[in-house]
């Protein structure tokens, strides 16, 4: 890739920067949207003696969050006391997007809730422990086929030492088969439902070895990499050659690639599904990969040693600097890479002066063409929590939802904002004191976000539509 694009946001280039940037300022943008809203919100008073201010009006209110005046809101649906949701899991959209799942722990047993109709007024248990969807056992994981109707579910047999791979209907998750079995128990469980309708089911275990795996123990599982290939004759094959330690992976678009994103015991590894292999990755400590380019060609991610954003390229093998004090970034459509930022930042500066001030971007970047646009979103922040902040990018409306912080007059305010690629404008969705993560996700049609917050107190699932 050019130098241009390895060097963003590196103070030191920033006259290179000058001339082959187009700046778009949609600050103004963003606060002409703030004044529509907020102006219904705040209703001005003239005269000699002004009342005291009205308090503000929000479209909605979830567990630590105020949605902005005049946004769609679906519902927002309080969890039960007992729930406590995993908020490394985002919300799963079902039956087409008329439905909303949390996955998370109920008096101690796995579940899966599901949320839909009237204000998300009606409640289920779609997946528990020994229960709906794992009647012999305990949940391992959950996956989703694209539209969301049909589940196939990863469960610990309760009588003995089997993992069960189910598949079953959305809307009746009790009716389910299993469509797979491997003896033994296992450390670790992934489910992945491939763009071609097959399965992938990751697995971990301690024993046996790989090199005590003859003929005679072909039968005996080990840690590796399966495909369920789905249809009237459902197998399950082994992909021997992947020997790389299968730590979660992130799988490419078309389901040719996969990264092992590295754990504290593991490093990170390319598996090439196809030719049933590992390669080795550039980063040697645990990444998150942030998304891949449309093409497969490429990926975003970010490590923990390192506040940023990075590009790989996996023809050249080579990795590039994004963004610096950043893991907010994804893939539009078209193979552009939209990144939160600053320009006026370097690395020496996001080390030396985490607190300071900077102006927050987003840069659009045309990796084939060199070409850079700024966007300013019209508000400063911290390079610390710059480098905290997320991105959850939908592929089929090509817009962001980034989940950023910035410092308030009594503590840090989060800021839930909408980016819309196709038409360069940004807009806030809600904010709130930062009191704990929160878990976001796009229903499959571009149109909605699921978001699940929650503090001591309890927690909530809220749908909303960002504006059109």
């Amino acid at each position: 890739m050019p130098s241009l694009l390895k060097l963003f946001f590196l103070l030191a280039v920033a006259v290179g920067l000058t001339a082959c940037a187009r700046t778009a300022q949609v600050g103004t943008g963003i606060h002409k949207s703030w004044t529509k809203a907020w102006s219904a919100a705040w209703p001005s008073s003239k005269g000699k003696n002004k009342p005291a201010a009205p308090q503000p009006r929000y479209a909605a209110h979830t567990a630590t969050l105020n949605v902005t005046f005049g946004l769609q809101v679906a519902g927002v649906a309080p969890l039960p006391g007992d729930f406590v949701a995993d908020m490394s899991r985002p919300p799963v959209w079902l039956q087409g997007g008329s439905e909303v799942g949390v996955i998370g722990t109920r008096a101690g047993k796995g579940a899966m809730l599901g949320f839909s109709g009237i204000n998300l007024s009606r409640q289920r248990v779609i997946i528990e422990d020994g229960g709906a969807g794992a009647p012999e056992g305990r949940l391992l994981d959950v996956a989703a086929s694209a539209g969301g109707d049909t589940l196939a579910t990863a469960v610990a047999a309760m009588s003995r030492d089997r993992l069960d791979v189910n598949l079953a209907d959305a809307s009746t998750p009790a009716d389910g088969h299993r469509i797979a079995s491997l003896e033994g128990e296992f450390d670790s469980v992934q489910l992945t439902w491939l763009k071609s309708g097959n399965i992938a089911l990751a697995v971990q275990a301690d024993t046996p070895a790989k090199a005590s795996l003859t003929t005679e123990t072909a039968a005996v599982p080990v840690s590796g990499l399966y495909l369920i290939t789905l249809g009237p004759g459902t197998s399950m094959r082994r992909l021997d050659g992947v020997q790389c330690s299968l730590s979660p992976l992130a799988f490419s678009p078309n389901d040719a690639f996969a990264v092992a994103q590295g754990t504290g015991s593991a490093s990170p590894a390319i598996v090439d599904v196809h030719e049933g292999k590992c390669v080795g990755f550039p980063s040697e400590t645990p990444l998150q990969v942030l998304g891949w380019s449309p093409n497969s060609a490429a990926l975003l991610y970010q490590t923990a040693e390192r506040n940023g954003v990075f590009r790989f390229d996996r023809l050249t093998g080579r990795s590039d600097t994004i963004a610096i004090s950043s893991g907010a970034a994804g893939y539009a459509s078209d193979g552009t890479i939209v990144a939160l930022g600053s320009q006026e930042l370097s690395w020496r500066r996001a080390v030396t002066e985490p607190a300071s001030q900077v102006k927050a971007q987003i840069a659009l970047l045309d990796p084939h063409q060199s070409l850079i646009t700024i966007n300013s979103l019209g508000f400063a922040t911290r390079p610390a929590l710059l480098a905290q902040s997320t991105m959850v990018f939908s592929p089929v409306s090509d817009n962001a939802v980034i989940d950023t912080a910035v410092p308030g007059t009594t503590g840090l305010v989060r800021e839930i904002i909408e980016y819309s690629y196709p038409v360069r404008a940004a807009f806030v969705l809600a904010r709130g004191a930062v009191r704990g993560p929160i878990a976001i996700s796009w229903s499959p049609d571009g149109k909605q976000i699921a978001i699940v917050d929650g503090d001591a107190a309890g927690g909530t699932l809220a749908v909303i539509a960002p504006p059109k």
